[in-house]
């Protein structure tokens, strides 16, 4: 499962609830329905987990009463479980539209969201970056990140930060990550520049994420890179959110719920600061794509708040909440989701803001035109040295 420490930030997961909160003893009551199927219990039990816990209605001007209206009344007597997915398929994937929401049935078929990854960019990376850079042997099969240098230019560095997701769920993984941070960052101490890409860093858990920024800050200042809250009541608008969190709260209890609690705020997970023994801060060329996502748009933030760093690519994803996993409890544990349950903002260009569905525009954004890659070029790679050497 990928997290921002306490926030859930799961790129494959998938699951669900029906919810009502007592705002009493903040406990998630199940509520009795009057459906007469199974694909309408459902779905109502779809809609009320998303009325009560989603966060982010008012980022994307969603009235979700009138979804119901909607889609509820197209299922009838007659309507089968794969239609019902298909109306899930149409509500998240034209609605929704989260990476981080998404509805799985008999966990086979999906209904979710996937923004369109640039063709161009995509077979930049796979077909002309190999013949760009001299990755050190040993680091080649590492799961989290390969280094070396420039074929074109040895003085400066170039860092593949692959994912941010633990490969083994060990208190001794996290080391395993600091350590090839660590190397590669020894190796690389006396580059006249450094080149990170993250073009196709799909996230992960964000100590992992705040490890490899912080190795790059110019100060041992902490800073305050996200705040985030959630719902406190159902509803599409802004009046359904509870203040900026600034106390930790377990989240609402409820049995169907991954972890046995939903929506779980931890504001320690708000603050990075510089890491390892040594920082490197001369120039800095982050790498971006639609395939930066989740935790890797944490780190991209994270180093726009140091002045050494440019960012160079195309949009990342935009998908920055928590999220948890449920299993519903219609449809005899076949149907499960996993749905945002934060709203947050990062600080970006010395403010708090939202880029959740949008994602983080680079500071130079370039796409490649197929002349450009069938040449062989990355025109990232080529911006990145301009800027490093200039």
């Amino acid at each position: 499962m990928k997290k921002i420490n306490g926030i859930t930030i799961l790129f494959l997961g998938l699951f669900f609830m029906i919810s009502s909160c007592s705002n009493d003893d903040n406990t998630v009551q199940t509520t009795t329905s009057s459906e007469t199927t199974e694909q309408q219990k459902v779905f109502k039990e779809f809609w009320d987990i998303y009325d009560r816990h989603y966060p982010l209605m008012h980022r994307k001007n969603i009235d979700w009463q009138i979804v119901y209206d909607t889609y509820y009344p197209q299922i009838t007597a007659t309507t089968t479980d794969s239609q019902l997915l298909g109306i899930f398929q149409t509500i998240m994937g034209t609605i929704i539209k989260d990476g981080h929401s998404s509805l799985t049935f008999n966990n086979t078929q999906e209904a979710g969201f996937e923004p369109a990854f640039n063709e161009n960019i995509e077979n930049m990376i796979q077909n002309n970056i190999a013949s760009k850079v001299n990755i050190v042997a040993s680091s080649v099969n590492n799961p989290y990140i390969s280094y070396g240098t420039l074929v074109s230019n040895s003085n400066i560095g170039y860092i593949n930060s692959k994912n941010f997701e633990p490969v083994n769920e060990n208190d001794s993984e996290f080391n395993n990550f600091k350590a090839i941070v660590d190397e590669a960052l020894t190796a690389l101490q006396n580059k006249n520049g450094i080149i990170i890409d993250v073009r196709t860093n799909g996230g992960g858990q964000g100590p992992f994420a705040y490890y490899l920024a912080g190795r790059f800050f110019a100060n041992n200042t902490p800073i305050e890179l996200i705040r985030q809250r959630i719902k406190t009541t159902t509803g599409s608008t802004t009046a359904s959110l509870g203040n900026w969190a600034t106390t930790e709260f377990e989240g609402y209890a409820d049995a169907r719920v991954e972890g046995g609690y939903v929506a779980g705020v931890f504001p320690e997970d708000n603050t990075i600061t510089a890491s390892g023994t040594f920082q490197y801060t001369n120039k800095i060329a982050v790498l971006t794509s639609r395939g930066t996502a989740s935790a890797a748009e944490y780190f991209t933030g994270a180093m726009k708040t140091q002045n050494h760093v440019k960012t160079i690519g195309d949009t990342t994803f935009g998908i920055f909440a928590g999220s948890d996993i449920f299993t519903l409890t219609n449809g005899s544990g076949k149907w499960r989701t996993r749905v945002s349950t934060h709203d947050v903002e990062i600080m970006y260009n010395n403010t708090f803001q939202s880029f959740e569905g949008i994602g983080i525009t680079p500071d130079e954004p370039i796409i490649p035109t197929t002349t450009q890659v069938n040449a062989g070029n990355d025109v990232h790679i080529e911006a990145a040295i301009n800027y490093i050497i200039n």
